[in-house]
């Protein structure tokens, strides 16, 4: 166990990193310019300062014990902070292999992955894609860490530490059952207040942008519903008498499936801004450019 980082060599990081993306001795070697045996005698180096086996070979490649998954994340974020400082930067090459970690909410990952995993596929095939929960709560601490990449999101975050770009704007439209009365001659907004709704639960101790527009503007909205997110939302009304407000492109790809009807609004509300966000340590990070620009060209 290193207790004093004068007892390390930092050059054994690099290749400990490479080994971590690569989890294969020759690609290693590969992406770092080195022999195969300098990787090798740099492993077991780096294994004797810590004292800690960091990889087990198998059929697969060279697998990470758990201690190594633990160090990968301060190691990484460690050697991002050091390439974005001190350079030069590098082009991402779409064809090596990398892994990327997005959050995206439900609806998110059902409008955009087939998108981005079908760009993917044509430009950067051996580039990996991790989903991971969109919990608000610990959003800008997995970005801080470099546990997470980026996230796409409505949410907005009183921090300096973060960078967003407008990505897409999001309608809200409210779906009923076929027949239900509330839509017979026009949604309106009393209607809407006598109806009962089903929503989405509110995140990061905040309520969403619906729910903002609806303090403002006095409308009452009798919830009997709450759920985590809107994927379930169209079949549920689809068999009751509950409303639903959702983006107005989940209820055009569902309406034809759960013969649901469709109304706008019944009271003013802007769209709902999308965006990418980072944080700002991966500003010049030359993978993190490419898949940013590659969402953009995407959704714009």
């Amino acid at each position: 166990m290193i207790t004093n980082l004068r007892q390390i060599d930092l050059n054994l990081l690099l290749v400990f990193d490479a080994l971590m993306q690569e989890q294969n001795l020759t690609r290693a070697a590969q992406r770092l310019h080195l022999s195969q045996s300098t990787v090798s005698n740099a492993l077991s180096r780096l294994r004797q300062q810590l004292g800690e086996e960091l990889f087990q070979r198998t059929a697969r490649g060279m697998t990470p014990t758990a201690r190594a998954q633990v160090l990968y994340v301060p190691v990484r974020q460690a050697l991002r902070l050091l390439q974005s400082g001190l350079g030069p930067q590098e082009r991402f090459d779409p064809q090596s292999k990398h892994s990327f970690s997005l959050s995206l909410n439900d609806y998110a990952q059902a409008a955009l992955l087939p998108l981005l995993l079908e760009r993917l596929a044509r430009l950067a095939p051996r580039v990996e894609i991790h989903v991971q929960p969109d919990d608000a709560d610990t959003l800008i601490q997995r970005l801080e860490s470099g546990t997470l990449d980026m996230a796409i999101d409505y949410l907005h975050f009183d921090t300096s530490d973060l960078n967003y770009t407008p990505l897409q704007e999001e309608q809200l439209v409210v779906i009923g059952r076929a027949g239900h009365p509330a839509f017979a001659g026009g949604l309106s907004q009393d209607d809407y207040q006598s109806a009962r709704h089903v929503s989405v639960l509110p995140r990061a101790g905040r309520g969403s942008p619906l729910e903002i527009v609806l303090g403002s503007a006095r409308v009452r909205r009798q919830t009997v519903l709450h759920l985590p997110n809107y994927l379930p939302i169209p079949a549920v009304v689809a068999r009751t008498d509950l409303l639903g407000t959702v983006p107005k492109r989940l209820a055009e790809a569902f309406a034809p499936v759960h013969a649901l009807q469709v109304a706008p609004l019944p009271f003013d509300m802007p769209p709902v801004q999308i965006s990418l966000i980072w944080h700002r340590q991966q500003e010049l990070d030359p993978a993190q450019c490419w898949l940013r620009q590659q969402l953009s060209d995407l959704l714009s």
